[in-house]
């Protein structure tokens, strides 16, 4: 399938309803969804998919290959994710999203799009509710739209992320590691207080860490 194919898919793709909630920093989060399509070569008749898709966690990210994310989205949901990749790869270098797709149906309804649209729209209105999301596009590129919308969603959920994620000094790697030896070596002048012998390496875990000089004067005062 080509790139013209897929943006065409897209530029008939409506979110007619999306969730008011946003993905859980530090939990899967579930979004059930309705897609509605016109059934190609059948005026007048709709299909109607419906399912739950999980967004796992999100996680400091690792080599696991970009095709990889996306589970139960169909056929051809690692071309659709390769072609996806360059719109999103700011979100993805930084953070690691994996979704399943999970109780999926399938019905072909004797009613026009915009109709089961419009009752399906109702029924999320009176039921209130924040999870469930309501889609218009075409039969054939239904995964790809639920694929691009659930990278919307992820996108949306960001700077959420980033924040909560920086907060408990998770998001940087490199910087917790830092945390770690100072706590280390803070520990180490306690013991060093009461325990003369802890010297030694403490010096030793001073200059492995590179913060000989800036714990110089301190380290020598013991002597």
């Amino acid at each position: 399938m080509n790139s013209e194919t897929m943006r065409a898919f897209l530029n008939a793709t409506k979110v007619m309803r999306a969730p008011k909630r946003e993905l859980s920093t530090f939990g899967a989060t579930t979004i059930q969804y309705h897609l509605v399509s016109p059934v190609d070569d059948l005026a007048g008749k709709t299909r109607l998919r419906q399912g739950t898709v999980l967004s796992e966690k999100p996680k400091i990210l690792t080599a696991e290959a970009f095709s990889r994310r996306f589970d139960g989205f169909g056929a051809e949901a690692e071309e659709f994710a390769q072609w996806l990749s360059s719109a999103y790869r700011d979100l993805l270098r930084a953070l690691e999203y994996n979704f399943k797709n999970q109780g999926f149906s399938a019905q072909v309804l004797s009613d026009t799009p915009q109709a089961v649209a419009e009752r399906i729209l109702g029924e999320l209105e009176d039921r209130g509710s924040c999870d469930e999301a309501l889609i218009r596009c075409p039969d054939s590129g239904w995964s790809l739209a639920l694929m691009k919308f659930t990278l919307d969603e992820s996108a949306r959920s960001f700077p959420v992320h980033v924040r909560d994620l920086e907060r408990r000094g998770l998001f940087d790697p490199e910087g917790k590691a830092e945390s770690r030896r100072r706590r280390e070596i803070e520990g180490l002048f306690a013991r060093a207080g009461a325990d003369r012998g802890v010297l030694e390496l403490l010096g030793r875990k001073l200059r492995e860490y590179g913060l000989f000089h800036e714990y110089e004067d301190r380290y020598l005062g013991f002597f």
